[in-house]
């Protein structure tokens, strides 16, 4: 699928958004967290991975072709044979490098394409009211996809939810909006649905679900009814299993801290008290730089390095507020500080959410670091939230205590 230059914004702005993450296999990361997150198996240098995230990048923004994209592939690969000696047996296999630079080239352009055209339709819900599953009939297509061409739902069908186009590697379907306009005239006439809405068995493993709702936050609407104040958890397979917010038995209970006196209620005052300090308690981390507004670090999450980035004053607005309204101060919870530094520094547990944010409806992967600290009645629970923003992994926000909601086994919590 080649994209014309400039013709796919939302495509572009879709990828954007997405998270690097290195992973070991194809499936170490669950569907749905794909819309979020950029993948390549086995690419677990971050900066190869980089190099082919900027590649992708540049076919979905330029309109690269797949021989534009596979001479890039190939210049990537020349690092990652030095890097990787796996890799390298595999590129020493014929076909291999055509074969891989296409799945990944086809796989990210199939993906972003279906992400834009569902942002579009979704942007006129009161047009598009129907879509058809068109598949390419080649003869490479699958059985089961040519069985299910021409299909004709309602947009909000829940055929859509598992069984939106691709459905696999390789997979060239794609889902057409039909406007009501050519519903009422005649044009498209609805069909029944193939097969039941939950019957994945002609999908590929991690296929199995709709880009567009996953991309709008709509995957666990049914769990989001049931509790409004948070999304439910997708639960991840291989490298990245969510650990349900539950303390591993083995964690240990950090020693007490003594707070000091961090309490203020002027954001300025905190931001820069919170920049010394951090560059004081971080400086021997691996990867450490300071910048004029935050510092980095590199942290290794299963095996992994991560940049991660601390902006104070963010972070700030969140330690000395009790919720969202500005006008309601906690400065206490600045004794908390040391907490979250330890916390960052030795984690007890770290895992990975994927969520959505109720106000916004926008669906994120979050890393989280929880600890817990001995305290001398009851000991004490903190959580920091790093975010998936902007390509990035960000501190978000943080909690201690009974707000921190993390269970331990044989460990009092408030």
């Amino acid at each position: 699928m080649d994209f014309k230059q400039g013709a796919y914004k939302e495509a572009v702005d879709y990828f954007k958004q997405k998270i690097n993450l290195p992973t070991k296999r194809w499936n170490d990361l669950e569907g749905a967290m794909h819309t979020r997150a950029f993948t390549v198996a086995g690419a677990m240098r971050d900066d190869i991975l980089s190099d082919f995230r900027n590649a992708v990048d540049r076919a979905i923004e330029k309109g690269d072709s797949l021989q534009d994209f596979r001479n890039n592939f190939y210049d990537i690969a020349k690092k990652w044979r030095v890097a990787d000696q796996s890799f390298d047996e595999k590129m020493e296999k014929p076909k291999y490098g055509a074969w891989r630079s296409k799945v990944i080239y086809q796989t990210n352009m199939a993906t972003a394409a279906a992400a834009a055209q569902e942002r579009q339709a979704r942007a006129m819900p009161d047009v598009f009211t129907h879509a058809k599953y068109i598949c390419q009939m080649l003869p490479g297509s699958r059985e089961e996809h040519k069985a299910w061409n021409g299909t004709v739902l309602p947009i909000k069908h829940p055929w859509w939810q598992k069984h939106s186009p691709p459905n696999g590697f390789g997979c060239l379907c794609e889902k057409e909006y039909i406007s009501k306009y050519e519903m009422d005239a005649g044009d498209e006439k609805v069909t029944k649905a193939p097969t039941t809405a939950n019957d994945t068995n002609k999908i590929g493993e991690n296929w199995d679900y709709s880009i567009g709702d996953a991309d709008m936050g709509l995957i666990y609407a049914d769990k989001l009814k049931k509790d409004q104040k948070k999304w439910g958890q997708a639960s991840t397979q291989g490298l990245y299993q969510y650990a349900e917010e539950k303390m591993p038995a083995s964690a240990p209970v950090l020693p007490a801290i003594d707070g000091g006196k961090f309490y203020t209620e002027d954001l300025n005052e905190f931001t820069n008290n919170f920049q010394s300090l951090l560059e004081t308690e971080l400086k021997n981390m691996n990867g450490f730089q300071k910048y004029e507004n935050g510092v980095s670090v590199i942290a290794k999450l299963n095996g992994v390095d991560y940049p991660l980035y601390i902006n104070p004053r963010m972070v700030g607005k969140h330690f000395l507020t009790h919720s969202e309204s500005d006008d309601e101060w906690r400065p206490e919870r600045t004794a908390f500080v040391r907490h979250f530094i330890e916390t960052l520094k030795n984690p007890g547990a770290v895992y990975i959410e994927f969520l959505k944010n109720k106000g916004t409806n926008q669906a994120a992967i979050n890393v989280d670091f929880a600890s817990v600290f001995q305290g001398d009645k009851k000991n004490s629970a903190v959580k920091l939230v790093f975010r998936a923003l902007n390509g990035r992994l960000q501190l978000w926000t943080a909690f201690n205590s009974s707000n921190a909601k993390i269970k331990m086994k044989g460990t009092k919590v408030k």
